[in-house]
């Protein structure tokens, strides 16, 4: 199961539908076999088997973990940050997702958002889940532009209600020349938002990609919450198929998303720097896709399993930064804020050309 579940990443969710299910499952089952090497390593002949299996996984998990500690400056700083809508319904306290009234902390979850930003200093933002209000607290895009000097911005807004703009944007200190955003069909918050940056003699492609999330309603949280906090007599039969097949939706619709993707970047005139949600781990069809072409910063400059989501599940990174083989990244590493439930990622990039 476990060499069956490294080579599934390459079948599309769409020809077999439990090839993502088998992928994910790819870490529990060397977890199992860890186990049961502690077990029999008194067994020469098993102790063999149960090693080389265990070999063989770990190097099958290998975009799932990085050993870097050399970090170093590089020409373009961007961040990815998946904001949840500067956590506006206060999901971060609240227990029940019924409720869907404005936070009333004056600003707080907001202004550490700014402050944290405002500390790293990133030259380039790409904001998945981006919210603003022309009036009202949360003037966004007045803060980045006017107080932490992004001049250029490129921004979309899928849904607009009562002053309220939903959307994606990318913030740059560095000038924009081209502007576009490519949407995804039968999906109405997510796509790519494109923005050509000109940076001296040097043009760079900076996708901002959100792929299609799980769309887990209210009643498969509070299920899967119970999952997680109950036993075994908490299955609901029912309620599990209603669950698989919400994710097997999900599974499917990214896998056509990243299609469209990867024609974005293989068409690309400038070298790519892609940043994004994509509600993904590295054992799927999505990542083998993507890193058919571009390289995961996390894996050249970052350390640990790099976990962007805050469920606390282990192997949860599934916001990315990464490169065209004409730049390279210098630098990486996570913000451990919970201010949303992702954590911003941070990379320095240089052009392969720079000294």
């Amino acid at each position: 199961m476990i060499v069956l579940g490294l080579f599934i990443t390459k079948i599309s969710p769409d020809t077999f539908s439990l090839a993502p299910f088998i992928a994910y499952s790819a870490p529990l089952w060397l977890l199992l076999n860890m186990s049961y090497l502690f077990l029999v390593f008194y067994k020469k002949k098993y102790w063999l088997i149960s090693g080389g299996f265990l070999v063989i996984g770990l190097f099958g998990l290998k975009d799932t973990y990085a050993l870097n500690f050399l970090q170093k400056s590089g020409d373009i700083r961007v961040m990815s940050y998946n904001v949840r809508l500067f956590d506006v319904y206060n999901w971060i306290k609240r227990e029940e997702w019924a409720e869907w009234e404005e936070r009333k902390d004056k600003g707080l979850i907001l202004d550490s958002i700014y402050k944290s930003i405002r500390f790293e200093n990133p030259d380039v933002i790409c904001f998945q889940e981006f919210f603003n209000q022309p009036s009202g607290r949360y003037k966004t895009k007045k803060e980045f532009r006017k107080k932490q000097g992004y001049k250029y911005v490129n921004d979309f807004y899928s849904f607009k209600e009562k002053g309220n703009h939903y959307g994606m944007a990318t913030f740059s200190k560095i000038p924009i020349v081209y502007k576009e955003f490519f949407a995804f069909k039968n999906s109405k918050n997510n796509g790519v938002l494109i923005s050509d940056l000109k940076k001296g003699n040097d043009t760079v492609r900076v996708l901002n990609v959100h792929l299609q999330s799980f769309e887990l309603g209210k009643e498969h949280y509070k299920y899967i919450r119970g999952l997680k906090d109950s036993t075994i007599e908490t299955i609901n039969i029912i309620k599990t198929k209603d669950l698989l097949s919400t994710l097997n939706e999900g599974f499917k619709k990214r896998a056509k998303q990243v299609e469209l993707v990867n024609d974005q970047i293989v068409n690309s005139p400038y070298p790519v720097i892609l940043c994004g949600d994509l509600n993904e781990i590295p054992i799927s069809f999505v990542y083998d896709k993507l890193s058919n072409h571009l390289t995961d910063g996390f894996l050249v400059s970052g350390r640990g399993l790099g976990v962007t989501h805050t469920s606390g599940y282990p192997f949860m990174r599934i916001d990315y930064i990464m490169t065209s083989p004409d730049l390279q990244t210098k630098c990486f590493h996570l913000v451990k804020k919970e201010l949303s439930d992702h954590y911003p990622i941070v990379s320095e990039i240089s052009f392969r050309d720079s000294t």
